[in-house]
């Protein structure tokens, strides 16, 4: 069993590779089996396939076309597991899904002899084309609610935390790119870390809160406002072991930027601390360190806005927000963007 996230690393760097290949396979002997059989096959219309051949072909490509608009946004945005996997074997295993579903949508729209002549043929693709489509058709609907998100007249405008190049793990509105959003106070919460150069937020073996880039680093007041609460003297937890349910927060900073807007900035360093209760706090202002205390799993900064003044008031409401001013990676160029908000796997930095 893995026991640090080197080995979670290797685990899905050895599972990728392994998928890539079977995958590949099947899909080469798949296309030596068409080219065997190419004067056999023809390009599918009512004279030589039938109204029911067509049928099922073009409902087995309808699903495939949803395939190929799910892979974006599963694999860049969705995965949770993407900031741990190894980029070369990750970028690899996409490449081989988009191959199989071009491949397969090009030969969806011919059909074999034995297709058209085999009944026993005929029922199997029209059960793997009812399969295919109903699942890749389902999960399609994620696609464009994955990107929703409030508009600006209705956010929160802030300034970035924190300095550096940043990786939002959970981030967005919708509960498959943040986990969150199941706690109505954090539905719009954001956890964060900070990358190396090589685009990685651990070093070494990450069995250790120092060998993280977020563990220690400078937090800012990313608005102007009041001290409203505080806690400090919490431990650093162990990796993967920070289960404080009473303390989940453990260190943090509450902020009052106005009535019924309360800001969190959570998991702090202890005696890392330096404001207090009542200070007001000017807009990038620093106070504190980015740390791994309460109910966390590895060093990370996470950050909410609500209506209510008490971290844990299940009665409370998160309020979206956006950030003034940022540059973002979402998949793969930098953009400079005003008045923009993060999801899961979004790259960012000031």
């Amino acid at each position: 069993m893995e026991k640090n996230l080197a080995q979670f690393s290797n685990t899905y760097s050895q599972g990728l590779w392994i998928a890539s290949f079977i995958f590949l396979v099947v899909a080469l002997l798949r296309l030596f089996s068409v080219l065997k059989t190419k004067s056999s096959r023809h390009w599918i219309h009512p004279a030589k396939s039938g109204w029911f051949v067509i049928a099922i072909k073009l409902l087995f490509f309808v699903g495939l076309l949803a395939f190929l608009a799910d892979i974006p946004v599963w694999f860049f945005t969705v995965a949770q597991f993407r900031p741990i996997a190894p980029k070369l074997p990750y970028w690899f295993f996409i490449f081989v899904m988009l191959y199989i579903t071009i491949q397969e949508m090009i030969l969806s729209l011919t059909a074999s002899q034995a297709l058209v002549d085999g009944f026993v043929k005929r029922m199997v693709f029209f059960l793997i084309s009812i399969f295919c489509s109903f699942s890749f058709i389902l999960a399609a609907f994620i696609v464009p609610t994955t990107y929703n998100y409030p508009p600006t007249s209705e956010c929160v405008i802030l300034n970035l935390p924190v300095k550096g190049t940043w990786l939002a793990m959970h981030a967005g509105k919708e509960k498959w790119v943040n986990y969150h959003s199941n706690y109505p106070p954090q539905r719009f919460a954001i956890d964060m870390v900070k990358l190396n150069e090589a685009g990685y937020f651990f070093n070494n073996n990450g069995e250790d809160s120092c060998d993280f880039n977020s563990f220690g680093d400078s937090v800012f007041a990313p608005s102007n406002g009041i001290v409203f609460a505080l806690a400090d003297g919490f431990p650093t937890q162990k990796i993967y072991a920070g289960d404080d349910s009473i303390n989940p927060a453990g260190n943090y900073i509450e902020m009052k930027l106005a009535e019924n807007k309360y800001l969190f900035l959570a998991h702090l360093k202890a005696g890392s601390l330096q404001i207090n209760l009542g200070d007001t706090l000017r807009e990038g202002q620093f106070i504190a360190l980015s740390g791994n205390s309460g109910n966390s799993s590895f060093p990370h900064l996470h950050m909410h806005l609500q209506d209510k003044s008490i971290i844990n008031d299940s009665l409370s409401s998160g309020l979206p927000f956006r950030f003034k001013l940022l540059e973002r990676k979402r998949v793969f160029s930098w953009e400079k963007l005003e008045n923009t908000w993060l999801i899961r796997n979004d790259q960012f930095r000031n």
